[in-house]
């Protein structure tokens, strides 16, 4: 046994996986198919009541709903003080409005319809017994299938509405005419009151009449020997049934006296049952029953369910379980012996080309391809791939660079302190003459000089920055006569942050040398640097100058500064050029340009 579990060990793990598959299998089901045959009735009868129970939930949940609408449709005519102003003037036989207003009524009735085709006709009666209305049938607002419009005064469920403040729902009628056919239907009822004077009691009633093959529609049942679906009212009266012919029955006439003495949910239950068994010529204990709550109780859905008609097939049903058990064996042997070889033609894959980067080959994939986890592997592998070579050419590039940028300072490198002992001599001298203006511009280039020439690349607060800044723009502004102005904005919270030396001195010159003079004869540069959200620091350079050509503002906004030489690029390629080496994909750049001036926009960390 031992050496058996040891072999097993050893064996790739596509292999492994097939065994513990084909176990897992095989097994499990040999046992289910020997004792679902004996649980087969059972199981069935379970599941079938489950069902039935799960689609009785769905069903009466459409039936719901469908109640529902025509109660949004009555809160609408509520809600719409038009029906009630107009009502007004019918219930007084107003005679210089009386007809205005009912026709007025009969279009917005005529509008419900036109959306609501189900509904068969709609009505509003006054308190006095006049009658608005539109019949879908009729396609009329004087011929009516509907309502009798002479006597509906009369009718009890008038009279009721007038009284009750909840909707009334009515049983179901059903209606022959020669003219416009058979047809089955209900109405709704729901007294309408003036909000604004509502103590004066009600003004009429809306009146809905509803087509029951509408409401048939909600639960598409049929009376079959085996399943029947249809809807009750509370007093037992069939308001829908897949047999038209049953329309208008009430349940309880076929139920004992005692189920009658004491009616509530069970006793409905009881006579819809013997109901049933009656039509059907089925002993009661072979029927079994559900029933759900319909609008607060003023319906209940009924199904009834012949048991031993779906129990007849239990035999027939457990041979084709074990049929399509055994099938679903061989299937399941045939699919792990493919899942099998999918594994292990996935894992080659990844540890063929894991050997080849282990031996320095870079351009090493693995190409495993879908959604698993070996595709996952493989995608992470060959990014990290990617990224490995991307990082080697870039340390490589870093290196030239570096080189590059030592033979440049090499070339260009003058001893700094000749030049500020020149620039202190001069600067003395004007002062002897008493120019002072020239001596404000000498200090400030001298601190501009050795601002920029002591550790270029040095990292400084944004405070120091901008003095910097502030010496450059003097020293312009004297060079080009004050034609320009220039505004500096800094939020306060940012001005110990850090930044990178000489990265808005160069954006600044761009604007001077390009961009002046502009068209507006005023020529102004803007400067602003404030937090644009936790992470990072906006810095913004606007002017009114001439703008840009499109051409240059996408090569600024795609520059791909891995491929420009750096000993090569001057002003806003170098600016963007160092951000990204500087900041990475943390760092941004982008400018906006038009005839009306330019926009330039960096973001870089807050640090």
């Amino acid at each position: 046994m031992k050496r058996i579990w040891k072999n097993f060990q050893n064996l790739p793990i596509a292999k492994k996986i097939l065994v513990w598959l084909l176990l897992l299998i095989i097994l499990p089901n040999l046992l289910i198919e020997v004792i679902s045959y004996q649980l087969s009735t059972v199981t069935i009868r379970n599941q079938t009541g489950d069902l039935i129970r799960a689609n009785m939930d769905l069903t009466a949940s459409n039936v719901q709903n469908f109640f529902e609408d025509y109660d949004d449709i009555i809160q609408r005519v509520y809600a719409d003080t038009t029906y009630v102003d107009n009502l007004e003037s019918v219930n007084l036989w107003d005679s210089s409005r009386y007809f205005t207003a009912k026709h007025t009524i009969n279009e917005k009735l005529q509008d419900i319809m036109y959306v609501n085709k189900e509904i068969l006709g709609i009505s509003i009666v006054g308190k006095n017994g006049d009658v608005c209305f539109y019949d879908n049938i009729s396609n009329s607002s004087s011929r009516s299938f509907c309502f009798d419009v002479q006597n509906i005064r009369n009718e009890e469920l008038v009279k009721t509405a007038l009284k009750q403040k909840d909707t009334i729902y009515s049983k179901t009628y059903s209606k022959n005419q020669s003219e416009y056919g058979d047809k089955d239907y209900l109405y709704i009822a729901h007294q309408l009151t003036d909000f604004n004077n509502y103590q004066k009691g009600p003004v009429g009633v809306l009146i809905i009449c509803v087509n029951e093959d509408a409401l048939k529609q909600m639960y598409h049942s049929e009376d079959t020997p085996y399943s029947t679906t249809f809807l009750i009212n509370e007093q037992g009266d069939v308001i829908s049934y897949p047999n038209r012919d049953r329309i208008g029955d009430n349940i309880l006439d076929e139920a004992e006296d005692s189920v009658t003495e004491k009616l509530g949910k069970n006793q409905l239950k009881d006579a819809a049952m013997a109901y049933v068994g009656k039509l059907q010529t089925i002993e009661p204990r072979n029927l079994e029953i559900n029933m759900k709550s319909i609008v607060g109780g003023q319906f209940y859905l009924v199904n009834v369910q012949n048991i031993k008609y779906a129990l007849k097939s239990a035999n027939f049903i457990a041979a084709v379980i074990i049929l399509i058990g055994l099938l679903t064996v061989i299937v399941c042997i045939l699919v792990s012996i493919y899942f099998s070889e999918d594994i292990d033609r996935s894992v080659k894959q990844i540890l063929i080309s894991m050997d080849l980067a282990n031996k320095g080959d870079r351009t090493a994939r693995i190409g495993v391809e879908g959604q698993d986890e070996f595709a996952q592997i493989s995608n992470h592998f060959n990014v990290m791939m990617d990224e490995i070579a991307a990082s080697e050419y870039q340390e490589k590039e870093a290196l030239i660079r570096e080189k590059h940028a030592e033979i440049k300072s090499l070339e260009a490198q003058i001893n700094p302190h000749f030049l500020y002992n020149i620039l202190d001599t001069i600067n003395w001298v004007a002062i002897e003459h008493e120019e002072y203006t020239i001596s404000k511009m000498l200090t400030s280039l001298a601190g501009i000089l050795r601002y920029s020439i002591h550790k270029s690349n040095e990292v400084v607060m944004i405070r120091d920055e901008l003095e910097y800044l502030k010496k450059y723009v003097y020293l312009q502004q004297q060079r080009y006569e004050y034609r320009f102005i220039c505004t500096i904005e800094v939020d306060e919270s940012i001005e110990s942050c850090k930044i990178h030396k000489l990265l808005i001195q160069p954006l600044v010159e761009n604007v001077l040398v390009h961009a002046f003079p502009g068209a507006t004869g005023a020529d102004e540069v803007n400067i602003w640097i404030g937090p644009v959200d936790e992470q990072h620091i906006q810095i913004m350079v606007k002017d009114n100058g001439n703008g840009m050509d499109a051409s240059l503002v996408e090569l600024f906004n795609h520059l791909d500064y891995r491929k420009e030489r750096i000993e090569s690029s001057i002003g806003v390629r170098n600016v963007i050029t160092r951000i990204k080496l500087y900041y990475g994909e943390k760092g941004s750049f982008h400018v906006e340009s038009d005839a009306h001036g330019t926009c330039t926009e960096l973001r870089i960390p807050y640090e």
